[in-house]
């Protein structure tokens, strides 16, 4: 086995896997596949008792038959998969398994690990920001062809970056400009080609192999609002373990606000009340009162006008002698709490419940704990009043977010980016990523908005 490694290193496949069916592999095992992958074909039309190609005056049986050798860019991937080979079990499978970890921390699935290892990327970052090529070459570089060793020599000077998709020929590769340093690069890449667009961004390593550039360890892609944050990650040298949690955030689940930015808690909480008459009065000088319940509850609201469009903050019922206070934030809940305290210090706390909903699991969680019935909801295309409130509520919220500073803009206007020629670009990138409007009422429109922002 350890033979067939070395014939693997030195680009003998034929032998490679002669010492593989002595020892015993099966057709299954990982070094057999990887080199019958890489077994070079006889050269077609050329019997074995003919003159070799080479010139050498030799018959073709005893010189070049079972030594042909792929073009290099043929053998770069066999050359990647050789420093990858056995980097689970070596000194670097520690920072491997930490690196995997990252990779899968926000995949909710039992085999998310197993997916990380095998992904591509926690290995590459190993290879190159955790230094495991450098030592694989240090170590067997002596034991590969020449033009192998000098290859992964240029692999080690080239740095990951964030590339954009300038062209696309799908199923054949792509023209990459490096957003760094402003280098054009012809890739060779055959899978990648069909999922990509001209104007995305992708965190890659393009590499020289032969007369082509290729990636591996595959590309991920990069969202506007993240590029100048990553930039300047991967000017600072980062480590494995910060790279590839840094490029997973991706996957983490929708993070869920209020409308004032506040991560949503569903706070609830019910009081005795010493004199509801007395509370009554307060709250009504606090806060503004309802529609009261069927069932002769009285009923409170705390407003706050956001996007021009007056929301509730908290929801206060009583009934009888008990008060209950709804709020989605701690923030929101917290403050109400403390004013009614204020009005009546002789409340006692009865019940009080917070449960995070800060994302798409949180409330799939709190869901599934609920007893309720679910709701039943009408469907606003089915009535043409609703639909109608909805499309002026988007219509408003579009024009609100024309001057609108952007995370995503680093912290511009929309409106401001459409006017700056260097920023346009950006803009548009991020209107590209929009959802496209499927009619339903109360969405955004990125056609209304490239009109109004005059990109049409």
């Amino acid at each position: 086995m350890s033979l067939a490694r070395y014939a693997s290193d030195r680009g003998d496949a034929d032998r490679g896997l002669r010492l593989l069916r002595r020892a015993g592999a099966t057709g299954q095992h990982d070094l057999v596949v990887l080199l019958e992958r890489f077994q070079p074909a006889p050269r077609p039309g050329l019997g074995r008792n003919h003159p070799c190609w080479c010139g050498s005056g030799h018959k073709y049986k005893v010189c070049h038959l079972n030594r042909e050798q792929l073009p290099l860019a043929e053998r770069a991937a066999w050359l990647y998969q050789k420093a990858g080979a056995d980097l689970l079990e070596g000194p670097f499978g520690p920072l491997l398994m930490e690196t995997a970890q990252a990779r899968a921390r926000y995949w909710d699935s039992p085999d998310a690990l197993g997916r990380a290892l095998e992904d591509g990327l926690a290995c590459d970052a190993v290879l190159f920001e955790g230094g495991a090529f450098a030592d694989f070459l240090a170590v067997r570089g002596s034991l590969l062809p020449e033009d192998e060793r000098l290859l992964a020599g240029q692999w080690l000077l080239v740095q990951r970056s964030v590339h954009e998709v300038v062209a696309v020929r799908r199923g054949e590769g792509m023209t990459l400009r490096d957003v760094r340093t402003g280098d054009v690069h012809q890739v060779r890449e055959r899978a990648g080609s069909r999922q990509v667009k001209a104007g995305e961004l992708y965190c890659a390593r393009v590499v020289p192999a032969g007369d082509t550039m290729q990636i591996f360890g595959g590309i991920e892609p990069v969202s506007i609002g993240e590029r100048d944050d990553l930039i300047a990650l991967l000017d600072d040298d980062p480590d494995p373990v910060e790279l590839v949690a840094f490029l997973s955030r991706r996957f983490a689940p929708p993070v869920l606000q209020n409308t004032e930015g506040e991560s949503l808690v569903m706070c609830d909480a019910t009081l005795r009340v010493g004199d509801p008459a007395a509370l009554t009065e307060a709250l009504d000088d606090a806060y503004d009162r309802g529609d009261g319940e069927p069932d002769g509850a009285l009923v409170w609201f705390e407003h706050v006008i956001t996007h021009g469009m007056q929301r509730i903050r908290a929801h206060i019922e009583l009934s009888g002698d008990e008060l209950h206070v709804h709020a989605n934030s701690e923030a929101r809940f917290e403050r109400v709490l403390a004013t009614i305290r204020a009005l009546d210090p002789s409340l006692t706390v009865l019940r009080e419940t917070r449960q995070p909903a800060a994302d798409v699991r949180a409330v799939q969680r709190l869901a599934a704990r609920s007893s309720a019935t679910p709701a039943t909801f009408l469907d606003p295309a089915a009535d043409p009043g609703i639909a109608a409130a909805l499309d002026e509520m988007a219509r408003k919220y579009e024009a609100a977010w024309l001057d609108e500073p952007i995370p995503a803009l680093a912290g511009h206007t929309p409106r401001e980016c459409a006017n700056d020629p260097t920023r346009r670009p950006d803009l548009i990138r991020l209107l590209d990523s929009f959802p496209q409007d499927t009619g339903r009422p109360g969405t955004m429109s990125p056609a209304r908005l490239r009109a109004a922002l005059g990109l049409n």
